[in-house]
């Protein structure tokens, strides 16, 4: 089995912390030449596949900012030409100032059925820093109206560490969005990503990113809020009711296959991962030239995928299973990381639990660091 990305690069403004693959200020021709290229890939894409997909995420850029018509269009290119679970996950990110009920109704009779809103804070001094359209009242309105449509599975993004933003305010955005009881709750501290505006103030001085120790109070923070609301925290950054875990995210996490079609977009399949054309103007060029938009390739080692699942699996409350990955890399998992392994254990950073590698959870805000020394010698 296999999940579905499909890209969206539509905007109204790039945002001063974006590094996404999205396209700013599209007219209707452009967005109508897009999507034929899209919709061209799609269909290259899964007239070879075989498996079953299980997962579908229409992520961006802001996928809400097409019409219901050309979504549903999308969807059911992709029902038409696939096998798809009848019970797929089927998401779609949304900014919450571009959702109304009639729009939402459709997506939800069309079959999406799980809805990713892009919150960031309930702080709207924070939300203007952020470059935000939207304010903590859109957010209440647009969650409501997700409601009212239907959907009863609904996550927020919420980012922490923002510019000036005080521990309070962090609190406070959290209960807010506690309190509209949601399903699925990520929380994200901000990354300064190289050639944004945030990164200039940065160099410049006018920006000073959170030192690490604040960045933990922080992560506590939401573990704390999201534990007494009744979410689990099923990876370092996301937290579920039980049985809503995302289960896209999930295969990423896992090292599972998925397919990918639009600019920017990453595909995978058995080691085997694949990148397309990000700028969205190009991306249509090369479709209508040569039906393929394939910016790159590579073929990753046993031990290459050993260390992603690694890497990725120690973020995840379930761990990674050793006799899994050594039967799917036909590697001895067991004797490659046997070293690290002990220590780490000895540590009391790593426990096994049969097969099972698990990180200690007073360890999760530096998971990744921990997973950089387990995978250190490989």
């Amino acid at each position: 089995m296999s999940g579905l990305y499909v890209h969206i690069p539509f905007c109204a403004r790039r945002c001063p912390y974006c590094d996404f693959a999205v396209h700013v200020g599209a007219g209707t021709g452009f967005v109508a030449d897009y999507l034929n290229a899209l919709q061209d890939e799609l269909l290259a894409q899964l007239r070879f596949h075989r498996g079953t997909i299980r997962t579908i995420f229409f992520g961006g850029g802001t996928p809400t900012m097409l019409s219901s018509q050309a979504l549903a269009g999308l969807l059911q290119l992709v029902k038409d030409n696939a096998h798809v679970l009848s019970d797929a996950e089927i998401s779609i990110e949304a900014n919450p100032e571009d959702l109304n009920e009639t729009q939402l109704a459709s997506l939800r009779e069309v079959g999406f059925n799980r809805i990713s809103m892009g919150a960031q804070s309930f702080d709207d001094l924070a939300l203007r820093k952020l470059g935000r359209r939207h304010t903590h009242t859109h957010i209440e309105y647009s969650f409501r109206a997700c409601r009212r449509a239907g959907f009863s599975n609904i996550s927020l993004d919420l980012m922490y560490g923002l510019p000036d933003q005080s521990r309070a305010s962090w609190q406070e955005t959290l209960m807010r969005a506690l309190e509209l009881e949601p399903e699925h709750l990520s929380c994200y501290s901000l990354t300064i990503e190289a050639n944004t505006p945030f990164a200039r103030r940065v160099q410049e001085g006018s920006l000073i990113p959170l030192d690490d120790g604040a960045q933990a109070d922080l992560m506590q923070d939401a573990v704390d809020a999201t534990q007494s609301a009744g979410l689990s925290r099923y990876e370092t950054s996301n937290y579920a009711r039980v049985g809503h875990e995302s289960r896209h995210n999930m295969n990423y996490w896992r090292g599972g296959d998925y397919l990918a079609a639009g600019c920017g977009a990453h595909g995978h399949q058995a080691g085997h991962r694949w990148w397309n054309e990000r700028d969205a103007s190009k991306y249509v060029s090369r479709m209508k030239a040569d039906q393929s938009a394939r910016e790159g390739e590579e073929f990753l080692t046993p031990l290459q995928r050993l260390t992603e699942i690694v890497m990725l699996g120690l973020r995840l409350r379930e761990g990674f299973d050793l006799d899994e990955v050594s039967r799917r890399l036909e590697v001895n998992a067991y004797r490659v990381l046997n070293a690290g392994l002990r220590d780490l254990e000895a540590q009391k950073m790593l426990r096994l639990d049969g097969s099972v590698v698990c990180l200690e959870p007073q360890w999760a805000s530096v998971a990744d660091a921990v997973a950089a020394k387990l995978v250190a010698k490989l």
